[in-house]
């Protein structure tokens, strides 16, 4: 059998279509064939003598299917992105001397950018699909929500079942829950679930003037103090007759008014200011406030037969931080909500709903359609990332895995952490070699590292 004469091997290798390239144990170029211009954008000349690790800083090729090899001392294969715009199937095996040292290492590619292509084509149609996907999930959850009132949660759901027991009858209900929880929504869904057919009527008792909020619940009669409308003024409680008479912040109601509202509350009546003779009405009434009533009651600042009226029917609703589910389904609603109120198509990118899920909400749901609407009108691009979010949700400590004790393995949190450090790092130095004297490691294992969680550095 005849072989090949040696002096003809570069010239062989030269005519072969894909990429060959030859380093020495210390990662420098020896060989390189003649498809390297195409591969690389560098002619071979340009190539011999260069360091790998240097040439994937600059990011001629990277990851470094070489550096692996001397890393692992063993045969590697990966996918590898080019200067020039390919996408390679990288092969790299190592040539051992007679001692069992390392002589050579080659490296082989094949070029696979028209399938990398395809995938992508691919991850968009799967994303168009995702798309239509969660637009027929909101609408499929409609039901779920009245205005925003979403119960994908296990509290919610739950405040909502009573809800509907209590909606026809018309026993008093207190609502608690910090600002923003969504207070007036539950009960404009309690009165839309009822049988009522009068106004949903509301009044803020912590907005107006002690002095103006009499008249503004009880109305007055013509002439009946300086200033009056000659007509006299109708009271919101008139205007809730056979509807919903819903007073937000009743812990703000003076002591002389929670007389009043007693009164109402339990005989239904009540007196215009300057009238002597009481009126009847019909109306069911819900308050809703964001303080501890019973330690208003104590300090007696709020009387304690008003709050037993009151809170016949207590339903609290939790912070929005306390409803991951309902916050998840939130955002969604929010986003698909505000991008068709101003004709936008804008979508989040993963790491800004990991940080919006992560974020405390002391504002709660206001805050958060707040965040959302200004996010989906002012950024410019069509996908939002973690760095148009305002400074206070960047600020989430993301950097301690121990919040996520339980929820995920001890491997997973390590990689949580180093992650966190690498992220922490590159925004101090400019290169790699900075973040390697940095972190006080080599370079090389920085650039391994990165590559590890190459979806948040290189993508």
């Amino acid at each position: 059998m005849s072989s090949i004469v040696s002096e003809f091997w570069e010239e062989i290798l030269d005519g072969v279509y894909n990429d060959v390239l030859i380093t020495d144990p210390k990662g420098r170029i020896v060989y390189a064939n003649s498809s390297s211009e195409y591969w690389f954008g560098l002619r071979e000349e340009e190539l011999l003598g260069k360091s790998i690790y240097e040439l994937e800083q600059k990011r001629v090729f990277y990851p470094s299917v070489v550096r692996l090899v001397l890393e692992k001392n063993k045969r590697q294969t990966i996918i590898q992105s080019t200067t020039a715009g390919k996408k390679l199937l990288v092969n790299g095996d190592i040539i051992f001397n007679q001692k069992g040292d390392i002589q050579y290492v080659v490296t082989y590619s094949q070029d696979i950018t028209d399938f990398e292509k395809l995938k992508t084509y691919v991850a968009e149609v799967e994303l168009e699909l995702k798309k239509v996907k969660d637009e027929l999930a909101s609408l499929k959850n409609s039901k779920k929500w009245t205005n925003q009132m979403v119960a994908a949660s296990r509290q919610m759901k739950q405040i909502l079942n009573t809800a509907l027991m209590v909606a026809d009858s018309d026993a008093t209900i207190l609502i608690t829950g910090e600002t923003g929880v969504g207070k007036n929504v539950l009960a404009k869904f309690i009165h839309d679930n009822s049988e009522r057919k009068g106004s949903f009527v509301e009044v803020n008792c912590g907005s107006l003037p002690e002095n103006l909020l009499e008249s503004e619940l009880f109305g007055y009669a013509p002439g009946s103090f300086t200033g009056a409308n000659s007509k006299g003024k109708k009271g919101v409680v008139e205007e809730a007759e056979n509807g919903t008479l819903f007073l937000d912040e009743i812990g703000e109601l003076p002591l002389n008014l929670q007389v009043k509202l007693l009164t109402l509350i339990q005989e239904k009546k009540f007196f215009k200011i300057g009238e002597s003779k009481p009126r009847h009405v019909n109306f069911r009434l819900i308050a809703a406030t964001h303080v501890n009533l019973e330690k208003k009651v104590k300090e007696k600042a709020f009387r304690e037969d008003l709050f037993y009226r009151l809170s016949v029917i207590p339903l609290f609703i939790p912070p929005l931080r306390e409803r991951e589910e309902d916050l998840s389904e939130m955002i969604l609603l929010f986003k698909n909500q505000f991008n068709h109120l101003h004709k936008k198509k804008k979508e989040f990118d993963p790491q800004t709903i990991d940080l919006l899920l992560r974020y405390a909400w002391p504002g709660n749901i206001r805050e958060l359609s707040n965040i959302m609407e200004r996010l989906i009108l002012t950024v410019n691009s069509t996908v939002i990332f973690p760095d148009h979010l305002p400074e206070k949700v960047l600020l989430v400590d993301n950097s301690n895995p121990l919040h996520n004790i339980g929820k995920k393995t001890m491997y997973e949190l390590l990689d949580d952490l180093e992650l966190n450090i690498l992220k922490k790092a590159k925004q101090k130095c400019s290169s790699t070699t900075e973040m390697a004297k940095y972190l006080g490691v080599s370079q090389p294992t920085v650039v391994r590292k990165m590559q590890k969680y190459k979806a948040h550095f290189y993508s």
